[in-house]
């Protein structure tokens, strides 16, 4: 036992002495041990960040390609597709539709050739196939030549095919054109529909896969990179068809989403880092970016091995280190104290914008609005608006391309300019053209927005409205449910010379019309399947019936989304405005109507025929507290009104007549005016400043400021050649 202890305290000795003897010793292979531990994990941290900052680079560098891309093609599609328009007037004319192509690809140098591919035998005098054809040769001229043969039949290929049978514009796989450009292309087709509507031509444009191939090869950030340019075929547009092309395809052809990040060994066995994006748009390509590993992580393995041969220096630079953490601590809170600022502005900036939105719940006995905005940031680029002015309800959705700040920015602008431009405006037109003049002026960012504008005519249900393309409005009504026919009109911020028209119907009482942004349309779940618009048709289907109210509509419309979308995250804005229209019917329990003739002395019957009129109603025991002087007011109002109708509503010379009728329901007193002279809205006249002296204020203006004064209401409308001014005064007040 004795021995057992002596042998264990030895052994303790023996250590003691072990260290005590090298101490410094260990001390550095101690400190050289964690600094070689040191070494590993920033080695292998530093691969981690750099393959990340690798992988945002090569992102941001296939988005700037994308867009180069994007940018090109859509300038070829915007031309095919307006062009389509022009080419359609020109359908009986073959000498034109030779003249179109050559317009086509002499405006536009990105176009290799242009044709217009009409079905066959459509004119017969000419022949069978006819495809007037206009291509840049390679010394800068145009040659146009009919090509359309019984050895070039072009209703065979893709560009004409895939348009005729499913009625849209599409870009073809790429093949060798043999008999107009002798080149290989890639064409874009738009269909062209006749009078009635029917495909009767294809109008394309070819481009040179030569144009795609320098654009894929300019600027590249390694010089081993290789890119690559797919259809979504998966044929190859531009690139070197190599075995690299083809290992990366195999893999591609896995991931159903066509996006994201692939690592490849090469025919040399090196590693490569493919990284592939969708170009988007009307097109199904693909663009793949191809990167050597060694570019990228050849400088981080020299660097191992420096630090491998500075081991023993380590220690020296272990206070450096501290300093280096302590002072990268004091930048991450500063960088916190700056993201809690950010956020804190941003919150600000979400309260100023929702703000900017109408109460969410307007609500009379003729119209019932209800609006609701879910931003799907903290800021959001849709907008909506409602006020009512003049007995008309003007009001207004709209969505601004892309989201956040920005979008934000140019959506406080639209809502501003509406406001000012509808405040001496009834033409949804005329205030669609003055937003858009404004929108284009310093655009350039080149985004745009679209647009809906209604004015809702509230005694009539009379509606005019223009639409910047938005979504159309869908109507509930007891007949069903219908969508609003609505022109393919630009959205705004585009042209500013583009030219907008109005579009008039009539809301039948107890309908509901509901307008949304693509954010419900395009809601997606965790799978990103959309919503749709099935599923709102569904839903809004069941509200036929179901006297719902704007406000339940919306809160069961989103309440639906929620429950589709489930946890998936919100990918755009979500707004949404329904407006319920309930006319009030007028039954009169006193009324009279009298005509006159646009002569000034017909003024004296008018005033006979309001005495008589307010004279019955103060016999009338129903108005008792009806005063003679608010009805001297009132005469002196309609007067004012009735003498500017005989004094301009017909030109001199020319007679005319001018109908009053006055009614009342025992609540309110009516005054309609109607004539069929020139129209001319009194209630767009801007109210006049009466704190001026005579001197300073404008001519004109005294008689519209004292109806707006004395009435309650002033409408104005011009229906079937004939104006109508409709005047109200509340006489339950006077009693």
């Amino acid at each position: 036992m004795q021995n057992k202890r002596k042998d264990k305290n030895s052994r303790w000795e023996w250590l003691k002495n072990i260290v005590k003897t090298h101490t410094s010793l260990i001390v550095i292979v101690v400190a050289a041990l964690l600094i070689e531990l040191t070494t590993g994990i920033i080695y292998y941290n530093s691969q981690d960040i750099i393959q990340e900052t690798t992988v945002q680079k090569m992102e941001r560098e296939n988005n700037a390609l994308y867009l180069c891309i994007r940018n090109k093609l859509a300038g070829v599609e915007v031309v095919l597709d307006n062009m389509s328009w022009i080419v359609t007037d020109d359908l009986l004319k073959p000498d034109s539709l030779f003249r179109a192509t050559y317009q086509i690809v002499e405006n536009n140098p990105m176009i290799l050739g242009s044709c217009v591919a009409c079905i066959p035998n459509m004119f017969p005098d000419i022949g069978y196939w006819f495809e007037p054809y206009s291509v840049r040769k390679p010394d800068g001229t145009i040659e146009t030549k009919q090509v359309g043969s019984a050895s070039h039949d072009y209703t065979k290929y893709e560009f004409y095919t895939v348009p005729m049978a499913t009625g849209k514009s599409c870009w073809c796989e790429p093949y060798l054109d043999s008999v107009g450009a002798f080149r290989h292309i890639t064409t874009y087709g738009v269909p062209v529909r006749n009078a009635k509507g029917k495909i009767v031509a294809v109008v394309e444009a070819d481009l040179s896969l030569e144009w795609l191939e320098e654009i894929i090869n300019e600027a590249k950030t390694y010089k081993s990179t290789q890119r690559f340019l797919i259809t979504g075929k998966y044929n190859l547009l531009a690139g070197e068809d190599n075995e690299l092309f083809r290992r990366s395809l195999e893999l591609l052809k896995k991931d159903p989403d066509k996006t994201g990040y692939i690592v490849v060994e090469d025919e040399k066995g090196k590693e490569m880092h493919v990284f592939y994006t969708p170009v988007g748009g009307k097109t199904d390509w693909i663009l793949l970016n191809a990167l050597d590993a060694n570019d990228v992580f050849g400088k981080l393995r020299r660097i191992r091995r420096n630090l491998l041969f500075m081991v023993m220096t380590g220690l020296l630079l272990a206070g450096f280190i501290v300093w280096r953490s302590k002072h990268n601590l004091e930048r991450l809170r500063e960088v916190n104290a700056e993201k809690e600022r950010i956020s804190s502005e941003l919150r600000v900036a979400s309260q100023i914008q929702q703000s900017l939105l109408p109460h969410r719940h307007l609500q009379r006995d003729d119209v019932d609005v209800f609006g609701s905005l879910a931003p799907a940031r903290d800021v959001g680029g849709d907008l909506f608006d409602y006020f009512i002015r003049d007995e008309k309800l003007f009001f207004c959705i709209g969505d601004v391309s892309g989201k956040g700040t920005p979008s934000a920015m140019l959506m406080a602008g639209t809502h501003s300019l509406f406001r000012a431009f509808s405040a001496h405006e009834n033409n949804p037109a005329r205030i669609m053209h003055r937003i858009n003049e404004s929108a284009c002026q310093g655009n350039d960012s080149n985004m745009f927005t679209t647009l809906f504008i209604g004015v809702l005519d509230l005694p009539s249900g009379h509606l005019r409205y223009c639409d910047a393309g938005h979504d159309a409005p869908l109507i509930i009504s007891h007949t069903g449910l219908q969508t609003l026919d609505c022109n393919p009109h630009l959205p705004i911020g585009l042209f500013d010379d583009f030219k907008f028209c109005v579009q008039e119907t009539f809301i039948a009482a107890g309908s509901t019309l509901f307008l949304y942004t693509d954010g419900l349309t395009e809601a997606m779940d965790t799978e990103r399947k959309q919503f749709g618009l099935k599923r709102i048709d569904g839903l809004l289907k069941n509200c036929v019936n179901g006297q719902l109210s704007p406000k339940d509509i919306i809160d069961a419309m989103t309440k639906e989304v929620r429950s589709f979308v489930k946890d998936a995250e919100q990918s755009d804005d979500l707004t949404q405005l329904a407006i319920h229209y309930t006319p009030q019917k007028f039954d009169s329990i006193l009324s009279e109507t009298l005509t006159l003739k646009n002569d000034v002395h017909e003024v004296s019957r008018l005033s006979s025929f309001q005495k008589d009129f307010f004279d019955q109603m103060m016999a009338d025991t129903s108005y008792p507290g009806f005063e003679k002087s608010m009805a001297r007011q009132i005469r002196l109002a309609v007067e004012e009104a009735v003498v500017n109708v005989i004094d301009y509503a017909y030109p001199a010379g020319v007679e005319g007549e001018v109908d009053i009728s006055m009614m009342t329901d025992g609540q309110c007193l009516k005054v309609i005016i109607s004539d069929s002279g020139v129209p001319f809205d009194p209630t767009l006249k801007e109210d006049i400043d009466i704190s001026l002296s005579a001197e300073e204020r404008q001519v004109g203006g005294l008689g519209i400021h004292l109806l707006r004064e004395i009435m309650d209401s002033v409408n104005y409308e011009h229906l079937n050649g004939r104006n109508t001014l409709t005047l109200l005064k509340k006489t339950t007040n006077i009693i």
